[in-house]
């Protein structure tokens, strides 16, 4: 297979300065997107990139559809969506053991596009799609000729942008797992993620009316965050849309592996390796894998452990 110039580049941040919209380019070199997020890759790559110069990479936006143009790569095989804490991770960490499959975990070029209209409130529709198709395709590119699959990981909160991404992949698997709140609390209790810190993520975006009045209990407001999230995910699934799939987190971790796999038709290409996969934490390759402490009641929150109930019920 011949190689375009523009292979092993891709773009990673977008930003918006006097009226125009910018992107940052990334050369991946050798690296496999195989890290648990996707910061980490480019973190590690724009070290090597700065040892060679202190030159950077920057295009206009709309440069990403003229780049992508005949660029062979693959198409999105399944995106998966999750409520956070529940086992995405562990499933994007699990594919990347086969060099056969692209694994895009949280590339935070994809939160800014979708989030683009926070900065441009009248930014053409069309725009936001370009540029969120022309990126997928920019990191879906072939690499090694060998790959077969693609699998993108969004963040939490992008299960609010449901509506809008399905009716731009209308024929690729939406992959939603969930999990018991509590259990979801108690992780973002000992080390919190963006959308369960007030104010860190448009409350808008969140549903969350109005941050003031949760203080400083940022148990609650994860829990409010939470909620929100489960009404949609109800609201999701109501559309019986034959795409859309499903899975709890509590019914078990190797079978989260293989319902993904069956949903997505992403073989397990290697089981045994997989399953080794599975013994370490899913954000820390050398971390063995130690499961969740008993619940504990101050995580617990009856309006959102109700909805959860409530998931579970139309689901299962």
């Amino acid at each position: 297979m011949q190689y375009p110039p523009i292979n092993n580049w891709i773009p990673y941040k977008l930003t918006y300065t006097e009226k125009e919209w910018m992107v940052k380019w990334l050369d991946l070199g050798d690296q496999r997107m195989d890290l648990p997020f996707f910061d980490e890759t480019i973190q590690l790559c724009r070290i090597k990139q700065l040892e060679r110069s202190r030159v950077q990479s920057i295009s206009t936006a709309d440069f990403l559809m003229d780049v992508c143009k005949d660029l062979p790569g693959l198409q999105p095989s399944a995106f998966v969506f999750h409520v956070s804490r529940c086992g995405s991770t562990l499933v994007s960490q699990a594919f990347t053991t086969s060099e056969e499959n692209i694994v895009v975990a949280e590339a935070p070029l994809l939160d800014e596009i979708l989030r683009s209209t926070e900065q441009q409130a009248d930014l053409d529709p069309q725009n936001r799609e370009d540029w969120f198709k022309a990126a997928v395709n920019l990191m879906g590119q072939h690499r090694n000729a060998r790959e077969t699959d693609y699998i993108i990981k969004l963040d939490s909160w992008h299960i609010h942008f449901y509506e809008l991404l399905r009716s731009w992949y209308p024929e690729t698997p939406f992959f939603f797992l969930y999990r018991q709140p509590d259990q979801v609390v108690a992780s973002h209790d000992k080390r919190r993620g963006l959308q369960a810190v007030p104010g860190l993520i448009n409350p808008a975006l969140l549903k969350i009316d109005d941050i003031s009045r949760f203080g400083s209990d940022f148990n609650r407001y994860t829990s409010a965050v939470l909620y929100e999230y489960y009404v949609q995910l109800q609201a999701i699934h109501k559309l019986h849309h034959p795409l859309n799939g499903f899975f709890d987190y509590a019914d078990g971790v190797f079978e989260m592996m293989e319902a993904f796999s069956a949903f997505s038709r992403i073989p397990i290409k290697d089981a045994a390796l997989l399953s080794d996969r599975l013994k370490y934490h899913s954000k820390y390759k050398g971390d063995v894998f130690k499961p969740d402490a008993a619940d504990d009641a101050k995580y617990f929150h009856e309006d959102c452990h109700a909805a959860y109930e409530q998931l579970n019920a139309q689901i299962k």
